[in-house]
């Protein structure tokens, strides 16, 4: 499976960006911590592994997928998050954009799991 994560708007507010199917139809609304309008995550092609993870501040691990192979950076995930600052470079997952933030992003991140059952791993390609 291949997903692309196309970035709209590179801003201090955050990079928020599309997530699309290999169809080319739109799935998701995404949101990355700016660090001066540049994401953590270069335009490239990676590979999203299926694991549990615990983001600090978190009192349990989660099921979630990481996006390995960027130089310099581990743990950077697919997680739920409104808001630059819920990012610390990892994608966050929602239904809509509106302003600085996304939205409905539990419920995003739950179709995003559901949408990947059965998938140890996948294809992220940022353009």
């Amino acid at each position: 499976m291949v997903l692309h994560l196309i970035r709209i708007d590179l801003s201090p507010d955050g990079i928020f960006s599309e997530l699309h199917s290999d169809s080319g139809g739109l799935l998701f609304q995404t949101l990355e911590h700016s660090y001066n309008c540049v994401p953590k995550i270069p335009c490239g092609s990676f590979q999203c592994v299926r694991g549990m993870h615990q983001l600090e501040g978190m009192s349990c691990p989660f099921e979630t997928f990481e996006i390995t192979g960027v130089i310099g950076h581990t743990n950077l995930l697919f997680h739920v998050g409104n808001y630059d600052s819920n990012s610390a470079g990892c994608v966050l997952v929602g239904k809509e954009r509106q302003g600085d933030m996304i939205t409905c992003s539990r419920e995003a991140f739950s179709e995003f799991m559901l949408m990947l059952s059965g998938i140890d791993s996948f294809t992220l390609i940022v353009s």
